[in-house]
């Protein structure tokens, strides 16, 4: 082996430190692309994750909505679309039905459309939720047909026409009744549609997630950047030394390097750096700022209802709570009055009583009856208390989910400070019939209604009678005639309130007694008095009282004293008796209606007249 002088010796330990240098500065090549591999891998995981939060809202998105549909070949006049059906989602439910020239849809409170449906032959909707669609069934009825559903005091909502959609209003004990004429079959399509919740919930912590790998890729690429650069040496030829430079030359590379550390060279200087830094910081605030919905994010769990993708659990009361409905919705009983009031103003303009009938009966209508007869022979006789135009300021609903159903309202004229509020009690014989005015008085100057239970909650109504009270109901009416007939020395005075009192001066013992003297000595008259046949109505109030209404009958007996003797006849009595003198006598019966305000028993308080109406009821020969 040859002897390797000295200089060669030295040149091979050059190039052993020089690669020694070499690695410990920068690593192998394979280690440089293992940076810049795992920075490329970063990046791409950082798209999938940004992508895939984004495919949330668009590809993946859910559906906003779900549909049920009913289709029915049925020749039943009726279709009942019950809360359970309804209430199969969560959410606001909107109803289309198809299939029917004259289609009819209403909805209300559940008892109140079955009480309506009664024993009419029916088709049930009902929601199977295996297959997640309506199912029909036919009840059979012991009648095939029902009246026309159109206009009834029951509905919330109605609606007609060939195409109908609408959307409920209303808690979880609504029904929807669908029907056409209550003759004809029903429309064959029925279909609800639920609207889902669309909250995608990882639509955030993708984003963000993604958003957060993508700044690390940025980082270990600008890493393996910093290594490639830092660890590219000059390159020698030939493993010789490299020149050496002048002074003034090694000053201007001093200079060069000097500038290239301060950024000065032409090229990719600080402010290209500064660009490309730009673009991440953009792109990510832009795409974090689309993933500040709350929808995008899993939300914790609250008491609220929200719209679910999944059927919903059928609604039961709660424990102990044993209150009946209210009879009627304050929306209800202002479309009731309304209606009411539209009747009443046209049967009194054609002084129709078969009109009259439809919305009036009991002692209301008994008056007025008797009123358009009157005011056919004299057209200035005054027409007796009557609902005025304007606001219903109480309702007073009786609790209860069977028939027959009461309420009591309270109008207040909104045109004239002159007409006084008057006092409507509402009866509703049977499902299908309408609410009817069975008491209506004018309240008095002064008079306070006692505190009584909100609409939504309604009042009992009291039995006629109840040992509750001061005076049981049916029982107030005859005290009251006492009284009218002999003032303060009747044995019932002291429980009645004499103060604001405006009746007992109309037909009390004053009047009777000054109507008895102007009479001739050839006449005689004689009272007397009788309880209404209407059964009084009593309604709790919140002071364990109740609010009365009852009615009594004022009788009017005169007869000549003397053989030969007539007696006759003016103004109304001879109107409505058609009879203008008589040697048997007349006999004139006035209606009178009468609201009290009734304490509770052991109270010290007196029974107060809130309001009345008295008019002339009947007058004929006597026999």
């Amino acid at each position: 082996m040859r002897a390797r002088s000295l200089p060669e010796r030295s040149a091979i330990l050059n190039r052993l430190k020089f690669a020694a240098a070499r690695k410990s500065d920068g690593g192998t090549k394979g280690e440089k692309l293992v940076r810049f591999v795992l920075a490329v891998v970063t990046l791409v995981i950082a798209a999938l994750l940004v992508l895939l939060g984004l495919a949330q809202r668009t590809v993946f998105a859910p559906a906003d909505s779900v549909t049920a549909t009913s289709q029915s070949s049925s020749s039943a006049p009726l279709t009942l679309l019950p809360a359970s059906a309804l209430k199969a989602y969560e959410g606001r439910e909107s109803i289309h039905i198809a299939g029917a020239k004259d289609s009819f849809a209403a909805y209300g409170r559940t008892a109140d459309i079955v009480g309506w449906i009664g024993d009419t032959t029916y088709n049930r909707v009902s929601y199977d939720k295996a297959t997640g669609d309506f199912t029909t069934k036919t009840v059979d009825g012991t009648s095939s047909t029902a009246p026309d559903p159109r206009d009834s005091d029951l509905w919330t909502a109605e609606y007609s026409g060939s195409d109908l959609r609408f959307s409920l209003v209303g808690d979880t004990d609504i029904s929807v009744l669908v029907a056409t004429d209550g003759s004809a079959a029903v429309p064959k399509t029925v279909s609800v549609t639920w609207p889902l919740s669309t909250a995608t919930p990882l639509v955030g912590p993708l984003i963000s997630a993604g958003l957060l790998v993508f700044v690390i890729g940025v980082l270990l690429f600008a890493w393996a950047v910093a290594h490639h650069r830092r660890t590219r040496g000059p390159r020698r030829s030939g493993g010789g030394k490299p020149p050496r430079l002048k002074r003034s030359e090694r000053r201007g590379s001093v200079r060069s390097s000097r500038k290239a550390a301060l950024g000065l060279t032409s090229g990719r200087g600080p402010r290209g750096r500064r660009m490309v830094a730009v673009v991440p910081v953009v792109l990510v605030t832009a795409l974090g700022l689309s993933a500040c919905s709350s929808d995008y994010w899993p939300q914790p769990a609250t008491g609220d209802s929200t719209s679910a993708a999944t059927p919903s659990a059928t609604a039961t009361a709660a424990p102990g709570d044993d209150l009946q409905p209210p009879a009627v919705t304050v929306p209800q009983a202002k479309r009731v009055i309304a209606r009411i009031t539209a009747v009443q103003t046209s049967a009194d303009k054609d002084l129709d009583p078969k009109l009259a009938a439809t919305r009036f009966t009991g002692p209301a209508l008994q008056q007025r009856t008797a009123s358009y007869t009157i005011r056919k022979a004299d057209k200035t006789a005054a027409l007796p208390v009557s609902i005025p135009s304007g606001s219903v300021s109480l309702t007073l609903p009786q609790q209860t989910d069977s028939w027959p159903r009461t309420v009591f309202a309270l109008v207040q004229s909104t045109t004239s400070t002159k007409v006084a509020p008057v006092g409507v009690m509402l009866v509703q014989e049977s499902a299908r019939d309408p609410y009817k005015v069975d008491y209506l008085v004018g309240l008095e100057a002064g008079a306070q209604i006692p505190k009584v239970a909100p609409a939504t909650i309604g009042a009992a109504r009291l039995a006629p009678d109840v040992k509750l009270l001061a005076l049981e109901p049916d029982k107030v009416a005859a005290a009251y005639a006492a009284i009218l007939k002999n003032g303060d020395t009747a044995s019932s005075a002291s429980a009645f309130q004499a103060d604001g009192d405006t009746l007992r001066d109309k037909i009390g013992k004053p009047y009777k007694d000054a109507k008895a003297k102007k009479l001739p000595s050839t006449a005689s008259i004689a009272y007397s008095s009788k309880v209404g046949t209407e059964p009084s109505i009593a309604f709790a109030t919140n002071d364990a009282g109740a609010i009365v209404s009852v009615s009594l009958d004022e009788i009017e007996t005169v007869k000549p004293t003397k053989d030969g003797a007539e007696v006759n006849t003016e103004g109304e009595v001879k109107s409505l008796s058609g009879v203008s003198k008589s040697t048997k006598g007349i006999v004139a019966t006035y209606g009178v209606q009468l609201l009290f305000s009734v304490p509770p028993v052991g109270s010290s308080d007196k029974i107060v007249l809130l309001g009345f109406s008295q008019a002339l009821i009947s007058a004929k020969e006597a026999s």
